[in-house]
């Protein structure tokens, strides 16, 4: 059996190729541990005066640290990081990665110490050398180096392998939703905003979190002649919809046109800001013509 099949391991990508590689597919595994394994394809240290490699990779255990921080997982690079080397690791649907920017090495090319940037969550870092590991959980990737353990005998230790704990920097999606009189709005940049057709809206992030400005219900509220009653008006996090039940209690005219409106708010922001009204993206809608006495319920899903 091949060694990749053996320690489950996947291999490292070259910092400049990083995006192309996991456009087509990194190469990741799985320990049955749970652990996300990583190693480079060639060993790491570097060759001593024998001929023999510092630091190499020969095989994958547990993880090094004793337990990850909740909404974290373990990856593990089995040996010494490599300089310039981006690790991928993955598991469950979750993913993140390390690129190692420096190593130091004492004499015989050992590596003792590293520092590592990240694009994800990485919230804790445990290095092993000789019998000890040191852990690192304020703020890792601020540090200017992470090394290994000194020996019993009071000596650096080189190192024989890191586990990271971390996961995926996955931008939380909230959402805009809106009850208003009349049609729907796609494009505000093109069609501009609902200004005074608005009955009631609010904000919510996709987990429940975030809610600004919410009336779940009212016994009546008038627009361009319409007046309106509602209950029930919400977000489940559940399945990422929003409904609410409507009555139209009096209309100035034969009939009025209700809507239910969301959209995905910009990157970053959990509320409503009209200076980025135009930056808000089209979800989902429903649109209904009521008369007086009708009663009708609305639901729209957010999902992309």
């Amino acid at each position: 059996m091949k060694e990749a099949e053996e320690t489950g391991y996947a291999e490292s990508i070259n910092r400049r190729h990083l995006l192309s590689v996991i456009g087509g597919g990194a190469t990741t595994a799985l320990l049955g541990t749970g652990v996300g394994a990583a190693k480079p394809g060639h060993e790491n240290g570097k060759s001593g005066n024998n001929g023999n490699h510092g630091n190499g990779n020969n095989g994958v255990g547990p993880c090094t640290c004793d337990g990850c921080p909740e909404g974290t997982f373990c990856g593990k690079i089995e040996g010494a990081p490599e300089e310039g080397e981006t690790y991928t690791f993955e598991s469950d649907g979750d993913s993140f990665s390390v690129t190692i920017e420096s190593v130091t090495e004492k004499d015989g090319g050992e590596v003792t110490c590293f520092s590592f940037s990240t694009d994800d969550v990485v919230e804790q870092v445990c290095v092993k050398g000789g019998p000890d590991t040191k852990t690192y959980d304020d703020n890792p990737a601020e540090k200017e180096e992470l090394c290994a353990p000194t020996n019993p005998g009071g000596q650096q230790a080189a190192i024989s392998n890191v586990s990271f704990c971390g996961t995926g920097d996955d931008e939380l999606e909230c959402y805009q939703i809106d009850l208003v009189s009349g049609d729907v709005i796609k494009d505000f940049e093109k069609e501009g905003p609902y200004g005074d057709r608005k009955f009631e809206d609010f904000s919510v992030c996709e987990d429940g979190s975030n809610l600004e400005g919410l009336e779940s219900s009212n016994d009546g509220q008038s627009v361009d002649g319409c007046e309106l009653s509602w209950v029930g008006l919400g977000f489940d996090e559940s399945d990422n919809t929003a409904d609410v039940d409507v009555t139209l209690e009096s209309a100035s005219s034969e009939s009025c046109t209700v809507t239910l409106a969301g959209y995905l708010l910009p990157e970053g922001e959990t509320k409503f800001n009209p200076k980025t009204l135009e930056e808000q993206e089209y979800r989902d809608h429903e649109t209904v013509e009521l008369s007086e006495g009708d009663s009708t319920k609305l639901e729209i899903s957010l999902n992309g």
